[in-house]
C-alpha cells in the first residue's frame, strides 16, 4: 500500500467520476447524494486494495484504535473541484461561501446530512471522535 493511502479521501477513480459529474447547475442536496456515492465508492476502493483506516488516540481515554472511516465532506468535494482544476480558485471561494451558508440555513453536518452527535468509539469515554473537531487525532 503506498504511503498515505490510509488517510488519502479522493482516489483517481474518484477524481474520474467528478469530472464527468460535476456540473454548476447541480443543488447542494444532489452534491450530498455525489458525496455519498463518492463514499461508498472510497470504501469499495479500499476494501479491494486491502487499505486499513488510520489508527486514532483518544486524548481523553487514551485507547488506540482505527478510525471511523469517515464519508467524503461536501466541503471536500469542492477542494477536488478546485484542486483538480474543474472550478477556478474564484469559483471555489463562491461555491464555499454558498454551501457555508445552505448548511447553517439547513442545520447540516459536513456531509449534508441533519447534524447529530457522534461519539468515540472507545466504551469508557464519550469524547467526540470527529476528526473535524480535534478532539481525536492520527496516530503518529
Amino acid at each position: 500500500m503506498p504511503t498515505g493511502d490510509a488517510q488519502r479521501v479522493w482516489f483517481p477513480e474518484m477524481i474520474e467520476e467528478l469530472w464527468v459529474t460535476w456540473s454548476r447547475a447541480m443543488t447542494w442536496e444532489e452534491v450530498a447524494d455525489f458525496c455519498v456515492q463518492m463514499t461508498e465508492k472510497r470504501k469499495e476502493i479500499r476494501r479491494m486494495k486491502g487499505i486499513r483506516p488510520p489508527r486514532l488516540r483518544c486524548p481523553r481515554c487514551g485507547q488506540v484504535s482505527r478510525s471511523a472511516s469517515s464519508g467524503v465532506s461536501v466541503r471536500s468535494a469542492l477542494f477536488a473541484l478546485k484542486n483538480n482544476g474543474v472550478v477556478t480558485a474564484a469559483e471555489f471561494k463562491e461555491l464555499e461561501r454558498s454551501w457555508m451558508r445552505y448548511r447553517a440555513e439547513h442545520d447540516l453536518d459536513p456531509f449534508g446530512q441533519k447534524a447529530e452527535t457522534s461519539h468515540c468509539e472507545a466504551d469508557r469515554c464519550s469524547s467526540s471522535s470527529s476528526m473535524g473537531t480535534g478532539k481525536c487525532r492520527p496516530m503518529r
